[in-house]
């Protein structure tokens, strides 16, 4: 068919001739088939929804067929002016109900009722009409939106007839992209926008027919009008996203089917990686500079503004989804970016939204580009490197021109004012906020904010976020420079609160975006905070305190130099300002400005928290930088917002019920970072607690609401943060070990008084549930055994919340196919057979969930082997969780709980609680939960994140080492881990070992690139630490799960263990992935056997030798030596035989020279005294000890004997440390050691062990200390009574009273 010249209706297939039109005197009930009456009942419809009715009565191949033909009638009498009155709303009902049926023949026949064969011919039968219809050409608003509509029909037939037939749907997809041509050529708007829906809705289908030719010939016409611009820039964009999609479907599971790839594709996905030869690449290459000229001669009318930003927004997401298209060459990438800020530079005389609206869409799209990272390799390319040409003239050869052209502006180099991005949203940083500065004051605080909270300041507001994502993207070397310029020409250029509160979040955005790079300037930055903090504006004071307030979050990030490494310079932002900070933070505590003063006390907690560069890090802050000031502070509250009168509830306003939540906040944090330096203000308590019945009346068991008191959201807030605060303070004065718990105890048992009794009324919208039951758990931590009486009151409730089932809901999305779609929330997805759905998950229940399991960890900790009798339901409740798809905070909480319920398991069963019935709830609970976490941390996926990874590995750790280190009265283990789980658990573990390893492998490759400054280095290390860790806890879990099983592992460790570390050992140079093969090699050859010994003592002595022969650079090398010093003595214990002569005096050699650090140095003062004794121990294996593999080819042992009595007693490891001192005693017996020549040495050695053994430290056996009490008495046979009093005399008092009490 040819692109259509002239107007032409549709001719009826036969099938049409059997649609009958009844007359409107028969009524709708006679109405057997769709028809002209019913679309207009349903357009119309009465009570009952009859019509509907009776549509769906109809037959779907009826309903498909008789719906098509209705649109060609329809559409044939377009031009009739008395039918085309009405004709608008049934085309649109009638395509809109057809796109739903097609929709519905992409279901299985239990759905549709049709086979699969009879489904595909339906859609035949409707393809070639739809089509037809589409390209039919008429003038009219009307005939516009038809088309439009049944475009949509066309582009869900695509997605149908793949779903069912693939084949079909294919050689559908090349008829429909044939047909599109002369129009896509056109520049017909309609053609494009179906281009842009076919695209969208069916990637995989569209980009398996078609090619980088078939799409270029789609795209040669010439735009005449923006509209069409915009519709043809749409579907480029939409065509590339579509080859990333079905790229990234072909490259997923093999196994998938239509539907679920159909499902797959429709999820946008970030893409990473631009391939300047792939199809997209090729397309912008040969059609995006002249687009993107085109639009910019369009940007000097000013008109239009929504078609310009709906631009934007294609090249914004086309910059997420696909960025080859729009950077595959040097000519792209300037074509993109000189549009892009001719956009963003259109002057706004006279400040139309919809013109700064644009602007801010244009720094959106370079926000996005530059997110991506090769895209920023190629900006921050050096001028020296070879790069795109020059766009600002002449510029110096050190500075990236492309990163010149975008902070300074395209004027820059021809000494133009400075107009690149910082510059801009620096501007509307400052003209962005609400003029109305009184009516901003006036208004109350809110406990949360709103969609309408900062509504009049969105612009600013935006603009801020977008600078931050520059200095973030572009890195703070490049970009501080030019701000602080900014800043100083705002600060300069007048004193309106507008740029003084510009100034502050600009500075703001900037310490978080780039905290290294940020360092110098702080001291700078807390002056310019304090100066504007005594400002009269609460605009400026509010900014100032966030500004403080995230300085004092970042209080210790700590600046690296060029290549890296710590320059030691930190920001001490308490240490040198604190006082002055703190001075101006309780005069604002008083504002009348209820916004001010709510910031001022969320300040002073931001203050008590620490930092690490990151906010609510809960790093204790030491007390000295606090508890000089809790007086001078609690006064400031005292006096302000405490001291509002509570005595009628109704009187208080909004505002003030918001300061007052913060201030009991503030009080709260203050508290717990004094800890019981608090006691001198305890009296603040009776407050508390009458703050916690605040609107309510106590009778008897019954707590209720107070006549005439109406119970708000903030009314309940303000009481749960009383009770909440109640807690806390009492568990900070009771001291770390409860020595001040009786001060404590009846206000604790009036909290749980309040607590019980809310509980059991049911009645809890009184206070939240969720700081109800935080305030229990803190009190249990105070109590301990004797909260156990309220358990039977409070786990029910936490249980409840566990297994309330999730409200999960699937609703037609009445917005599909809307271009102008408002969301309120959940997702949208289009299920085949189904259509498109809205699926909605109530996120309320899954912060119950995650806050109960809070809950239950701080109960289960709290009570310990008291917790016993409540192990099973908490089990029973909370492992599901552990696998709850729909949040990961769900899933890391529940983990960490179920840690602590099992850990109270094994406490109870290690001291024979006849409650816990042997070893039962222990070892029943270790298999599934063990199991439950490894399978979880299978699912996660390597983007989600870390932090949820991070939880659950180290609640399978934490569960692994409680099995391990747990024993009843008679020596076995309360929870024994079988083989056939240990092979299955580790197998997993090692796969994800090595997934943690190739992430940690691709971060530290990145932070070699040039492109990255310290604090994109620093944000690497930050994320490899923390794969580090995570590495870690697996590592432990098989570690301790070998150390059980000992020889029985040895077969786990060949088939799934080895392999990997075997690799490690030989060619990985991360010193953190060589640690954790040293690490479980050392632990196979000491537990494993001596066959396993023998078989891996060579390959670990390879690593061994490869670690010791590493410079120490840092504590993970450290660590690593230690671990490689360890496995030493574990060879020469366990497989002597393989320590090749030559090896073993190397080995001694070092780990001697390591050693003897303690001849020169107190063991007290030395830096890594763990390596250093674990040096001893192998030097002592292997040379000195009985069967050790080098004693008879060392000569001379006196030095060697020297530096192991220098050493003793070793206190690191106390394994190692038993063996050593019963060597002692063989090196004594043996004569080996000279008793007269050594008593002075070994007394005080002999005398120490003793006193740390009777303290408790596990670091002899008693045969051992009956060994050395005998030493002690051949030293008094042997040496004179004088000298051994002198050796005595200058022993510690401890020592001197554990050897008289070992020879009485």
């Amino acid at each position: 068919f040819a692109y259509p010249t002239a107007n032409k209706s549709i001719a009826l297939h036969p099938y049409q001739s059997t649609i009958a039109t009844p007359s409107h005197s028969k009524g709708i009930q006679t109405i057997m088939s769709v028809t002209i009456e019913l679309i207009d009942s349903m357009l119309a419809p009465t009570p009952g929804q009859p019509a509907e009715t009776l549509y769906r009565s109809i037959p779907l191949p009826n309903r498909v067929r008789e719906l098509t033909s209705l649109l060609g009638q329809l559409s044939g009498n377009v031009n009739n002016a008395a039918f085309n009155n009405s004709n608008g709303g049934r085309v649109m009902l009638a395509a809109v109900l057809l796109r739903k049926e097609i929709t519905a023949l992409a279901g299985n026949e239990t759905m549709t009722g049709l086979p699969s064969a009879q489904a595909v011919s339906l859609m035949g039968e409707i393809a070639e009409p739809l089509v037809s219809l589409f390209t039919t050409q008429q003038d009219g608003v009307v005939v516009k939106q038809s088309r439009r509509q049944i475009g949509h029909c066309i582009a869900e037939l695509c997605g149908s007839l793949s779903v069912v037939s693939p084949e079909n749907g294919r050689e559908w997809m090349k008829s429909v992209l044939g047909r599109l041509q002369p129009g896509c050529i056109a520049m017909d708007i309609m053609y494009l926008k179906l281009l842009t829906d076919i695209a969208e809705q069916s990637p995989v289908t569209l980009w398996s027919v078609g090619d980088t030719a078939t799409f270029s010939a789609l795209f040669h016409g010439q735009s005449s009008s923006l509209e069409q611009l915009e519709a043809s820039l749409g579907a480029l964009c939409q065509v590339g996203i579509a080859y990333e999609k079905a790229k990234r479907v072909s490259e997923g599971n093999k196994e998938t089917n239509e539907v679920e790839r159909l499902l797959l594709a429709q999820f946008p996905e970030n893409c990473t990686d631009v391939n300047p030869n792939s199809p997209p690449a090729h397309l912008g290459k040969l059609f995006l500079p002249n687009m993107l000229e085109a639009l910019v001669t369009h940007t000097t009318s000013q008109t239009q503004m929504d078609v310009l930003s709906n631009c934007m927004s294609h090249l914004s997401t086309c910059s997420n989804q696909c960025p080859s298209l729009l950077a595959g060459d040097d000519t792209c990438l300037l074509a993109l970016m000189r549009g892009c800020t001719s956009i963003a530079q259109i002057t706004n005389t006279q400040n139309d939204e919809d013109v700064t609206f644009l602007r801010l869409s244009a720094l959106d799209v370079f926000a996005t580009i530059t997110a991506v990272p090769q895209i920023k390799r190629w900006i921050m390319k050096p001028a020296s490197s070879p790069s795109p040409a020059s766009v600002v003239g002449d510029v110096e050869q050190s500075v990236s021109p492309l990163l010149q052209f975008l902070i300074q502006g395209a004027d820059a180099g021809n000494g133009g004012d400075q107009k690149g991005v910082l510059y801009l949203c620096a501007e509307l940083s400052v003209t962005g906020v609400d003029d109305d500065e009184e009516n901003w004051s006036n208004e109350p605080a809110q406990v949360y904010d709103t969609e309408s909270s900062w509504e009049d300041d969105h612009i600013a507001l935006h603009a801020e976020s977008l600078l931050e994502s520059f200095v973030e993207n572009l890195g703070g070397a490049s970009t501080l420079p030019s701000i602080f310029q900014l800043v100083e020409s705002l600060l300069t250029a007048s004193s309106l609160w507008k740029n003084q509160r510009a100034v502050l979040s600009m500075l703001e955005r900037c310490l978080a975006a780039a905290p290294v790079t940020f360092v110098p300037h702080v001291p700078a930055t807390v002056d310019v905070a304090l100066r504007l903090i005594q400002s009269g504006s609460a605009r400026v004071q509010y900014q100032a305190l966030q500004l403080l307030g995230s300085l004092c979050c970042a209080n210790s990030v700590v600046e690296t130099d060029a290549a890296g490494g710590s320059t030691g310079q930190q920001i001490l932002v308490r240490e040198k300002y604190g006082g002055t900070i703190l001075e101006a933070v309780s005069h604002l505590i008083k504002s009348h400005c209820t916004k001010v003063a709510s910031h001022a006390c969320l300040t002073v907690v931001s203050y008590c928290r620490g930092g690490n560069g990151s906010e609510n890090c809960m790093v204790p802050i030491e007390k000295g930088l606090i508890v000089p000031h809790v007086g001078n502070l609690l006064d400031s509250l005292r006096s302000g917002p405490l001291a509002v009168d509570l005595s009628n509830p109704n009187s208080i306003t909004e505002g003030s019920l918001t300061v007052l939540i913060r201030a009991i906040g503030a009080v709260a944090c203050l508290a717990d970072a004094v800890g019981e330096d608090f006691l001198p203000h305890y009296g603040i308590m009776s407050g508390l607690t009458a703050c916690a019945l605040f609107g309510l009346e106590k009778s008897g068991q019954v707590i209720k609401l107070s006549a005439n008191v109406k119970n708000t959201h903030e009314m309940s807030m303000l009481r749960g943060s009383a009770i909440e605060a109640a807690s806390i303070i009492g568990q900070a004065v009771s001291g770390p070990e409860g020595e001040n718990v009786s001060i404590y105890s009846k206000d604790a048992s009036e909290i749980m008084t309040i607590a019980t009794t809310l509980l059991n009324s049911g009645n809890t919208d009184v206070i939240p549930m969720d700081q109800l039951l935080a305030a229990c758990a803190r009190i249990a931590a105070v109590m301990g055994s004797q909260y156990v009486q309220f358990m039977p009151l409070v786990l029910p409730h936490i249980l409840q919340r566990a297994t309330e089932k999730l409200e999960v809901s699937v609703t037609d999305d009445e917005t599909a196919g809307n271009d102008n779609t408002n969301d309120e929330g959940g997702y949208s997805v289009s299920i085949p057979g189904m259509g498109a759905k809205k699926v909605k998950i109530n996120t309320t229940q899954l912060e119950e969930k995650a806050q109960s399991a809070r809950a239950l960890y701080e109960h289960a900790r709290a009570l310990g082997k008291d917790f016993v009798p409540f192990v099973e339901a908490s089990a029973t409740a909370f492992l599901p969780l552990v696998h709850c798809e729909y949040s990961g905070d769900v899933r890391s909480t529940s983990a960490q709980a179920l840690c602590q319920v099992f850990k109270a398991a094994c406490l109870s069963a290690a001291a024979n609680d006849p409650a816990n019935n042997a070893r039962g709830p222990a070892q029943t609970l270790l298999p599934v939960l063990a199991k439950a976490l490894t399978k979880q941390l299978a699912k996660e996926n390597d983007d989600d994140d870390i932090e949820i990874r991070y939880a659950i590995a180290d609640a399978l750790s934490e569960v692994m080492w409680d099995a391990f280190e747990h024993t009843a009265a008679n020596g076995e283990r309360v929870a024994q881990i079988l083989v056939a789980d240990a092979r299955e658990i580790v197998w997993g573990l090692m796969s994800l070992m090595q997934s943690c390893l190739s992430r940690r492998s691709t971060l530290l490759s990145e932070m070699a690139d040039y492109s990255f400054d310290n604090d994109e280095i620093a944000r690497c290390e930050e994320r490899a630490q923390a794969e580090a860790e995570y590495l870690t806890h697996l590592v432990d879990s098989v570690g301790y799960q070998l150390k059980v099983l000992g020889e029985g592992f040895a077969p786990v460790f060949e088939e799934s263990v080895a392999g990997l570390l075997k690799q490690i050992i030989t060619a990985n140079h991360d010193a953190r992935a060589k640690l954790a093969a040293v690490c479980l090699f050392d632990d196979c050859v000491e537990h494993c056997g001596s066959s396993a010994a023998n078989t891996y003592a060579p390959v670990l002595l390879q690593g061994i030798k490869d670690a010791l022969d590493e410079k120490v650079n840092n504590d993970r090398d450290v660590e690593l030596k230690q671990a490689a010093v360890y496995g030493i003595a574990q060879v020469a214990r366990h497989a002597p035989k393989s320590i090749p002569s030559a090896l073993g005096q190397e080995l001694l050699m070092k780990v001697y020279n390591i050693a003897k650090e303690v001849e020169t140095m107190q063991k007290g003062d030395i830096e890594h005294i763990a390596l250093v004794e674990n040096a001893v121990s192998s030097m002592a294996s292997l040379a000195l000890l009985r069967g050790s593999p080098l004693c008879d080819s060392v000569s001379d042992k006196g030095p060697l004997i020297n530096v192991f009595l220098c050493g003793l007693p070793l206190e690191e490891d106390f394994a190692e440390a038993k063996i050593c001192h019963d060597g002692l005693c063989d090196l004594v017996e043996s004569n080996s050691i000279n008793l007269q020549t050594q008593y002075s040495t070994l007394i005080p050695i002999i005398g120490k062990i003793l006193a740390l053994v009777s303290e408790g430290d596990d670091i002899a056996s008693q045969g051992s200390c009956s060994r050395l009490t005998g030493v002690m008495h051949r030293i008094q046979q042997t040496v004179d009574a004088n000298s051994i009093q002198v050796a005595f005399s200058i022993m510690e008092p401890d020592a001197q009273q554990a050897i008289v009490a070992a020879m009485q």
